[in-house]
Order: structure tokens, then sequence, then C-alpha cells
């Protein structure tokens, strides 16, 4: 889910200059139970008062932040976000060329923490900085799809993309919110319930771009050229080594069918699935098929909701054969007693299943949403129960791990963890989804800068007030990491990079060499 392009996950070993008076030119972003606002003056060193006054004579938007809150065209998925001092919207390529020849020409390199900005959905908040300058690619959403290549601008946010997608009959690997923005989504994550076993992630699709480097110079990336850039850019967020001010995809005609239930199941049923090996069977299905689970709370039930969710491109009859053949009777008799249940629609109805009745019975209004709007009103766009979960402004941990295709016993611990919560105020606040990876994910994976495994564990958790929820949440959040880590796979070296939550995480090796090769900024 989540994603913005980041320059903070390099600032810990970008300490060539001696930092501005006053500013911590190096420090990664950290929750805090609360935010410590330090009162700099940052916009008025010299340095940084000439950079602003150099951009604004260009006729790029620069907003002086209070050092508290944020403009709504630069807001923050999370809440906890550090505050940066300067926000610059450019719209164009020759304003993001500009703020980077500017930054360098007058030596903030080093000395002013730098961040960038496409939807702000980054799980730790690199999109954001204390104290510095972020540049804000919100008002970059330009797409278009031409042929079979979708091209499109980093502030462009996923319902646009959806839309732009739906207009052309065509489809890409994505996920289900759409506030996120396709800078950080598509350079590092793209996962599709739906398509990701067919045809891969959705960074796995892309086939190029444009990059401004840190000292303004602008590259075009292919295969033919910078093919090490356009490597970074397949889930490694380019390496960190400029802005990406387009991506290039390659599409696909969209899908005649989408196909799907999600079947709530009892704990005793849930248990008839382990004990089966529903999950680890799951694997032999054709690629048409995703299985996944799901764990949440819902308004007409104490206990939490199991959900065994199944996903194809075939019709139902085909997917439920498909199911008996693969995963046994006893499991396929979840699923096929009641094919009413079924649904068989087109592949906008599948991606519309969180959004607000409204939007449903509009779709054409993700032509015209933006992010700032999705901040301003999120029930306007997304049901009540999304919004809690997952989709609105909050404050909130998400974290993930690869796990082992045979993790039944950590289905039934899942379960068994959201039961002790059952009369929390938080249980409507929180979801778990265990879901199929491998297929075409990973026999793409050599052209994939990020390492893949074969199942994805992941969990949200949000709350409102941080002094009465914070302490609780991140202690349930380790638990449940707890569950995740007793059936983690030990092949796969670091996290899902779209999920990542601690800047540390984003290490790599390659990305670092490629990083290097292309760093502009001291010469």
């Amino acid at each position: 889910m989540a994603h913005s392009q980041t320059l903070t996950e390099q600032q810990h070993r970008w300490s060539a200059l001696t930092p501005l008076d006053g500013v911590k030119a190096a420090a990664a972003p950290k929750a805090l139970l609360t935010r410590t606002v330090i009162p700099t003056k940052v916009a008025e060193h010299n340095d940084v008062a000439l950079l602003v006054a150099r951009l604004r004579q260009r006729g790029l938007q620069v907003y002086i932040t209070d050092g508290v809150s944020l403009p709504p065209e630069a807001a923050m998925h999370d809440r906890a976000a550090p505050i940066p001092a300067i926000v610059v919207s450019p719209v164009s390529e020759y304003g993001v060329s500009e703020t980077l020849r500017l930054l360098k020409d007058a030596r903030l390199y080093g000395r002013l923490p730098v961040s960038v900005k496409s939807g702000g959905h980054g799980y730790f908040n690199g999109a954001s900085c204390d104290g510095g300058l972020m540049i804000n690619l919100a008002g970059m959403t330009k797409r278009r799809v031409n042929g079979d290549i979708l091209h499109i601008e980093p502030g462009c946010v996923l319902g646009q993309t959806i839309h732009t997608l739906v207009t052309a009959r065509k489809a890409v690997p994505h996920g289900d919110c759409f506030g996120v923005g396709a800078g950080g989504h598509f350079l590092t994550a793209g996962w599709d319930l739906i398509l990701g076993r067919k045809h891969g992630l959705g960074c796995q699709s892309v086939i190029g771009g444009r990059i401004v480097l840190w000292d303004g110079t602008v590259v075009d990336v292919s295969e033919e050229s910078h093919p090490e850039l356009l490597h970074a850019m397949r889930g490694g967020a380019a390496a960190g080594a400029g802005v990406v001010i387009e991506i290039r995809l390659r599409v696909m005609d969209e899908p005649p069918r989408a196909t799907w239930r999600f079947t709530r199941i009892t704990r005793a049923q849930l248990k008839k699935c382990a004990a089966q090996g529903a999950f680890r069977k799951a694997y032999s299905l054709p690629r048409d098929v995703s299985v996944s689970f799901r764990f949440h709370f819902e308004p007409d039930q104490v206990e939490p909701v199991a959900s065994l969710n199944v996903v194809s491109l075939l019709s139902a009859a085909e997917t439920v054969a498909l199911v008996r053949e693969h995963m046994g009777a006893e499991v396929a008799s979840l699923v096929d007693g009641d094919m009413s249940a079924w649904r068989e629609k087109t592949l906008l109805d599948l991606r519309m299943l969180p959004a607000s009745d409204f939007l449903a019975a509009n779709p054409g209004m993700l032509g015209e949403v933006t992010a700032t709007a999705l901040h301003a009103d999120p029930l306007l766009y997304w049901k009540p129960t999304s919004s809690a979960r997952e989709m609105a402004s909050s404050y909130f941990t998400s974290v993930s791990n690869w796990v082992i295709p045979e993790c039944e016993d950590a289905l039934l611990r899942m379960y068994d963890l959201f039961y002790t919560v059952r009369y929390s105020p938080a249980r409507s606040r929180m979801y778990a989804l265990i879901i199929q990876g491998g297929g075409a994910m990973t026999d793409m994976q050599d052209s994939c800068s990020m390492p893949l495994g074969r199942a994805l564990a992941r969990f949200e958790l949000h709350w409102d007030n941080p002094e009465k929820n914070e302490r609780w949440s991140r202690r349930f959040t380790d638990k449940v990491l707890g569950v995740m880590g007793s059936v983690a796979d030990p092949t796969v070296s670091r996290p899902y990079r779209g999920d990542i939550w601690l800047a540390s995480q984003a290490g790599d090796a390659e990305l670092d060499r490629i990083f290097q090769l292309y760093d502009r900024r001291f010469a």
C-alpha cells in the first residue's frame, strides 16, 4: 500500500557539510508519543531565504510552515509525520529541475534535510522531514495511455490512475487505496489482489521514466538508457538518485471479468482450513486465482471476522471447480454452497469495494479526485469501515512480514489474538491480511530491485488520540509482529519495500551502489 518517493532514507549518510544552526540534517523520522515542536527559524537563514526568493522568482509555489501543520495540498497520511520548515510544490519538470539545481547552487545538501512527497503514504514518513524542505509533487498529475504504455506523473493518485485505465480499457497491477501517490506506489510496490500472481507487481511493469538528478540534470530512463536506474525504479524508489517526474508502465488489456467471494468463516472453519493446509495448497491453483485470509471486526458481531477471500479472472463456476481440485472438498464446501454469494463483475467493480455508496454510484469522480480532497472529506470517497481501518488520515502502525506458505498455524494464532481485543474501542481500527505471492512476481524477481517472498502478512492499526491510544496500540502491534515472525520466511532479507516502517529497512547494497553512480549533490 503506501508509499512515497523519499530522499530521507539516504540522509543518515549525507552529512558532508555543516548543518544549519538549529537544524538536524540527518534525523530520520521517528514515531513519538507526542510531537515536540522546535521553533527554529530555518526559512530566515540567509542561504535558505535566498533559495526561497529564487524559487519564487521562477514562479514556484513556496510555503513556509509554522512547524506544526502542513498546507492541505501537502498533507501526510500519518498525522505523526514530521513537519518541514518549507514546502516547495513544483508542477513541471522545469520546476523540479530548478529546485534541485538551486539547492545545489546554495550548497544546502547535507545542511538542510530534503524529502520528496508524491502521495504521502510512506509508512516511515520518508516523504516529510523535520525542519527541512519538502518537495511536494501533488500538483504533478498528468497521465495518459499511449498504446500499451501508461505515462504517469508522480503526484497522480491511484483514484486518477484507475479512471485513466478504465477509460482506455487497460489495466496494470496496483493497490486499492485511491489516495496513494503513483510516485511511491509504482516505484516500491503495486501489490494487486487479483492481477499480482498472473502479471506481477506494479513496479515490475515499469519500463522507463524521467528522473531529475540532485543537481537538476534530467535523464530519460529505459532499457537502453541508464538501465541501472530502471532496475532501481522497479521496487527500489530509483535508489534515491533523484526525483522521478514520470513513470512509464507496460499495461495490458482490461480483463473481461473479475470474480470474487469474500466468505466469513468461524474459528472452527478456520481450523478446518488450517488442518487441510488450505493456504499452502492454494499455490497449486492456476495464476488466474488468488487466495488470502483477512482478519478484522464488523459492527454486526462481537467476535473477529475471519474471511476466506478468493479472487479470480475466471468465472465463478470455473473458480469453485479449481478450489475443489486444488484445495480439497472440505475447503471448497465453504465457498460452493451458495453460488449467489459469488460476484462476477468488472475489474472496476472490484476496485470500488472500499468506496462509499456515492462514489460507487459515480465512479467518474475518480477522474477528479485529489489527495487534498481525500484528506478533507474521506467519507465522501470511502465506506466508514474502510476509512476507519485503513484509508483516512490518522496516527497508525503498519507492519508486514514475508511468511512461509505453510503458515496455517499463524492463521489460528492471529484469530485468537484478535479475539482478545473484541471489546476494545480499537477493534474497528485494525485489520490483518495474509496473501499469496509467487507466480509472475517470482518469475520477474531478477528484474526487480527488492527481494520477494511467496506470501505476505501485513497489519494496520489506527488511532486518533496519541496520549490515550498510542502505547496500547504499539504493544498490540508488537504481539501481531510476534505471530508474523513465528512463520517468517528466512530466505528474504528485508521487508516488502512498499510496507517498510523504519528508514533502516530500506538499506540495500545494490541500491547504494546505484545511488553513488548518480549522486551529484557535491560534484
